[in-house]
């Protein structure tokens, strides 16, 4: 995801209302194999609905001041909020079966591997948050 046009009321036409901002997401996919088409993985899934995150962080700014609304100028953790907030309707049940389905016989999300999926996420949990301090204490 990436800004096209950001939000700024001192680069309107008239200045008296903000010019709306506009971001694009680029996404990258699994090819096609064979005679199957091109099917996503569950992280590349996780992946769209993380930049939409920051595209709707960008797109929905009130924040009148080009330099500081959007994405710009906003503390990397404070960036990474509402990609990853959104990175959670993927283990968001309804959600996940809404959207995963088998793309020939339509046959919903199998509910056992489901429950895997949920156990994986939190898996080495402590590990990764541990990384996470770590680089903090690296760059802190």
């Amino acid at each position: 995801m990436d800004e096209v046009v950001a939000r700024s009321r001192v680069l309107s036409r008239d200045g008296s209302s903000a010019r709306l901002p506009v971001a694009h997401m680029v996404c990258n996919q699994t090819p096609p194999v064979g005679d199957k088409p091109s099917l996503m993985t569950f992280r590349e899934v996780e992946t769209v609905f993380h930049e939409f995150g920051h595209a709707l962080q960008h797109m929905l700014t009130k924040q009148d001041e080009g330099l500081v609304s959007g994405i710009r100028g906003i503390e990397w953790d404070a960036v990474e909020l509402p990609s990853q907030f959104m990175e959670n309707w993927c283990y968001h049940r309804d959600t996940l079966m809404g959207i995963a389905k088998h793309y020939e016989t339509g046959e919903s999300f199998p509910e056992d591997v489901y429950l895997k999926l949920l156990a994986a996420r939190t898996f080495r949990a402590g590990s990764l948050s541990l990384r996470q301090v770590s680089i903090l204490n690296l760059f802190g």
